[in-house]
């Protein structure tokens, strides 16, 4: 699982940048006339105005990068804190569980004992009364 993550953030980060791609031309013969007339023109007609906007775009996709993974960093805390905290709380409630039940149980023995203390206050008052 760590293996594949690692290759899932390599992937982003890689995709993440975004690169002037060479010309090229598979025109045999005039090919690297082809690839050089295109150059100069790109150098003239675009170059500078795209690669701000490369730069900028390479700024933002590295911050998007970052981010996802702070927030994959804090999802990842978080949810061991929240494992933790659910231990916690099974220790917790098993605990209660056990009190619950020893209460019953002294529940059940004050119950019975009062039961007896009823029949002999019965039994006495009627030996009292003739």
């Amino acid at each position: 699982m760590k293996d594949q993550q690692l290759d899932d953030r390599d992937w982003l980060i890689e995709k993440g940048i975004i690169v002037e791609q060479p010309f090229s031309s598979a025109v045999p013969l005039f090919g690297p006339l082809i690839v050089w007339f295109r150059t100069m023109w790109n150098d003239v007609a675009t170059k500078w105005y795209v690669r701000p906007m490369l730069n900028q775009q390479n700024d933002f996709n590295r911050l998007a990068v970052e981010n996802i993974r702070e927030i994959e960093t804090y999802s990842y805390e978080f949810s061991l804190d929240q494992e933790r905290e659910l231990s916690h709380l099974r220790h917790d409630l098993a605990a209660l569980q056990l009190q619950l039940s020893q209460l019953n149980r002294h529940l059940t023995e004050l119950d019975d004992r009062l039961k007896g203390v009823d029949a002999d206050r019965r039994d006495d008052s009627s030996q009292i009364s003739p």
